[in-house]
């Protein structure tokens, strides 16, 4: 490269090109998002609807609301940065159902628009982040690994007592689903909890080959899967690297090597220029790969050369390569954390980030009239089927026939440290009062209804469960059932299990079931086709046969099959419940909670039902993993750049001291501030 043609800084192999004195890379009307002025020669992007971005880019503040997504397309392969921030969470009480409440705060950046060198971040704590590739999916902006060595260049504003982390790259945080937070997974296995949008668990479990601890026959693999989780450690050795000022104003390099450890040097001379500084970073490595091997090639040795304003201050020989790979983990969980870029900060980790954790809500538990009164309605049936449709403008208008009440006369509970003392339980009375309600296909239909909406979130699973005790209130010559509803006009809600009561539980009503085609098997699917006596339903196609539908209902104590169960009986308390969910991936959607009441004739006048301890439970709640506070990038890399920050420029290959030295003196051209000394010596380690 002839340098004495050049009359700007040079572009060949400028991957990365951020100037805040150029409206192109930053404006006022884009806040203090950043974007590069150039692209790599190999940068790729497609499109790509990243629906679990929010798992992991809630946590420095990317986006406010944790289960949303980003896109990105085709044409976004120009690197951007955005300022680093942290959510603020208040989650709701257990008698609250519209969802959490976020508030962003930044760290703090004053834009500088003034002044004979243009703009600048003034930086109080305050830093620009962004990611470069995302694992498994086809975006990447900037390689992993650079066979011919990288050139990192940045221009910043030092004050006499400027100090911290102006530049880092790789790992911004550990894994933060490893390792798994209960309230995601419930039980701490792959069996339960909030999933992603490729139906995985907020884990990180690996699969490994074990020899058995015992086989029978020779012939019986000798090996088994077994499920670990990865050491949080074991995803930032040689992933993570940084370069500061120090307070004792050095040049100072910062990074984890192979075995976990913290390693940090720095530079003997101190750096004595204020004001615009230019500050270069070259990484030479000792050999050039065949392109094929990179990848999997072992990290290779070279040279780190720092450099104030184009003249280098500080050598270190054989350096270890430094360059950046995914976590063990699926993609989606990971996404924006690997391959990041920090300027004029470091990263604090996993100092601020959120889980999801289980609360219960509850609906009714021994509530006054005060709450009945304004929390309930009754309504008709909002389902329509093929033989119904739900009157219009009704709902929310109290429907004739119920009567709803708190009951503090009628149940008692002992008082737990007198037992022969009794104490009024409060319960939800429901009676019946003569007036015909709803008509559906046949009979009547009564839905009493929660007023309050209900926040769901996708991807987990909402539990729903009462107490419901049934004094006279169904004529027992007719088929009656009671069921937990929950309905929206938006979104539709699958039902995953249930237990429903049902009055009287008979054999004909089950072959009514049958007959009907609505069968409360564990898909909620109804039957597809009956061959030689054998009922296949839903997608499954599992084959169901009559006794096996006969045997899933009884009269007495609840009952499961395959996950449909009834109870029925009167004068006792039962257990109702019902488990569903939104469709995956729809993100928050409000709904309706109630009790659906469905009888084929009249019910009886002056009967009633009795409700209490109606609750849900849902993972939907944000809390904090403490053991996650102290680890290690949190601890050794939660530092900010004191000073200021204008320009970044980073190239795929490694610059000679020339080449260093002629960006330098462009930049003095136009920043008189940037003084270039005649002379200069090479400091070793």
């Amino acid at each position: 490269m002839n340098l004495e043609c050049l009359n700007d800084i040079i572009t060949s192999n400028l991957a990365i090109h951020i100037d805040l004195t150029d409206l192109n890379s930053w404006d006022l009307n884009t806040g203090l998002t950043s974007i590069s002025l150039t692209k790599w020669t190999g940068a790729i992007s497609d499109n790509i609807n990243l629906i679990d971005f929010g798992l992991t880019g809630f946590d420095n503040g990317r986006t406010n609301v944790m289960w949303s997504g980003i896109t990105v397309t085709p044409q976004d392969t120009l690197f951007s940065m955005y300022p680093v921030g942290y959510n603020e969470v208040d989650n709701p009480v257990g008698g609250e159902t519209s969802g959490v409440t976020v508030t962003t705060d930044y760290l703090p950046i004053t834009a500088i628009t003034s002044g004979g060198s243009g703009n600048y971040f003034e930086l109080g704590g305050g830093y620009l982040q962004g990611f470069f590739k995302l694992d498994g999916f086809n975006y990447e902006l900037f390689p992993a690994r650079y066979n011919y060595g990288i050139t990192i260049e940045t221009l910043l504003y030092i004050y006499p007592d400027s100090y911290g982390i102006f530049y880092m790259m790789g790992a911004r945080a550990e894994d933060k689903y490893n390792p798994y937070f209960s309230g995601e997974t419930m039980t701490g296995t792959t069996t339960t909890g909030v999933t992603t949008s490729f139906d995985n668990y907020l884990d990180a479990l690996e699969p490994h080959e074990v020899v058995k601890s015992g086989f029978s026959m020779p012939e019986e693999n000798m090996y088994e899967t077994v499920y670990r989780e990865v050491p949080p450690l074991d995803n930032i050795k040689n992933n993570v690297i940084a370069f500061e000022l120090t307070q004792d104003n050095r040049l100072a390099y910062k990074y984890i090597n192979s075995d976990g450890l913290v390693i940090t040097n720095s530079s003997p001379a101190v750096v004595t220029q204020t004001g615009f500084t230019m500050v270069t970073m070259v990484f030479t490595p000792d050999e050039v790969l065949d392109p094929e091997q990179l990848e999997c090639a072992d990290q290779r040795q070279g040279k780190l050369i720092f450099y104030v304003n184009g003249r280098a201050i500080w050598t270190i020989k054989e350096f270890p390569e430094f360059y950046f790979k995914a976590f063990a983990n699926d993609k989606e969980k990971q996404e924006g954390v690997p391959y990041s870029i920090s300027w004029g900060g470091g990263s604090f980790g996993l100092k601020a980030s959120w889980h999801y954790d289980y609360q219960t809500y509850i609906i009714y538990n021994g509530q006054n009239q005060g709450y009945v009164d304004s929390k309930f309605t009754v309504e008709p049936d909002p389902i329509p089927t093929d033989c119904y449709t739900p009157p219009t403008g009704v709902t929310g208008n109290t429907l004739a026939g119920l009567s709803l009440s708190a009951d503090s006369t009628t149940f008692t509970y002992p008082d737990p440290c007198l037992p022969d003392v009794e104490h009024a339980m409060t319960v939800l009375r429901i009676e019946y009062t003569g007036a015909t309600g709803t008509t559906g296909a046949t009979g009547n239909t009564y839905f009493i209804r929660f007023a309050q909406p209900i926040s769901m979130i996708s991807n987990r699973d909402y539990y729903a469960s009462l107490s419901l005790f049934n004094d006279g209130f169904f004529n027992t010559e007719y088929e009656n059932k009671i069921s937990i509803l929950m309905y929206s006009d938006d979104v539709d809600i699958d039902i995953v299990d249930d237990i429903e009561y049902v009055a009287p539980l008979t054999d004909a009503y089950l072959h009514s079931i049958d007959d009907n085609g609505l069968h409360p098997f564990p898909d909620r699917q109804e039957y597809e086709w009956v061959v030689d006596g054998i009922m296949y339903y839903g997608e499954t196609g599992y084959p169901v046969t009559r006794d096996g539908i006969l045997q899933v209902g009884y009269i007495g104590p609840t009952e499961s099959n395959n996950g449909s169960s009834y109870v029925t009986g009167e004068m006792s308390w039962l257990s109702m419940s019902s488990t569903f969910r939104t469709p995956d991936n729809t993100g928050q959607n409000f709904v309706y909670l109630g009790l659906l009441i469905e009888t084929t004739g009249e019910l009886n006048t002056g009967g009633t039902l009795f409700i209490n301890d109606f609750v849900y439970t849902a993972a939907d709640i944000l809390v904090q993993d403490e053991r996650k506070d102290d680890l290690t990038i949190g601890n050794n890399f939660d530092s900010g750049f004191e000073g200021g920050i204008q320009k970044l420029r980073i190239y795929d290959k490694a610059f000679t001291g020339p080449e260093v030295l002629h960006n330098a003196l462009i930049e003095s051209e136009n920043n008189p501030n940037i003084v270039v000394s005649k002379g200069g010596r090479i400091i070793y380690r």
